[in-house]
C-alpha cells in the first residue's frame, strides 16, 4: 500500500507540474495563439481562461493527491482550499468555453 500511495503522489506531483507549465506558457502566449481568430481579443481571453483553469486544477492535483497523503485527517482548511481551487477551475473552464464560442 505505502508503494501505491508514492507511486500516485509522484504522478500527481508530475502531473501537477506539467499543467502549471502548460498554463503559464498558454498565458504568455495567447497572443500569438490568437493571432489569426476572427475576434482575436475574445479569443485571447479564452485562452486565458482556460490557462486559469488549468493552473487550478495543477493546485487541486497537488492539495488532494500531494499534501493530502502526508496528513492523515482532513482538515477544514484543506477541504476548503480544494473546493475553492474545484470551483475556480470550474468557473475558468466554462469561461472559457463561452469566449471561445463568441471569439468565433
Amino acid at each position: 500500500m505505502e508503494m501505491t500511495r508514492k507511486i500516485a503522489m509522484a504522478s500527481a506531483g508530475g502531473l501537477a507540474l506539467s499543467l502549471m507549465v502548460l498554463a503559464l506558457w498558454a498565458w504568455g502566449q495567447a497572443g500569438a495563439l490568437t493571432a489569426y481568430a476572427s475576434r482575436p481579443d475574445i479569443a485571447s481571453w479564452a485562452v486565458r481562461s482556460a490557462a486559469v483553469s488549468a493552473g487550478a486544477v495543477a493546485q487541486l492535483l497537488v492539495l488532494t493527491l500531494v499534501i493530502g497523503q502526508f496528513q492523515g485527517g482532513r482538515s477544514i482548511a484543506s477541504t476548503v482550499m480544494r473546493i475553492t481551487a474545484g470551483l475556480v477551475g470550474s468557473v475558468a473552464l466554462v469561461s472559457a468555453i463561452a469566449l471561445g464560442l463568441a471569439g468565433r
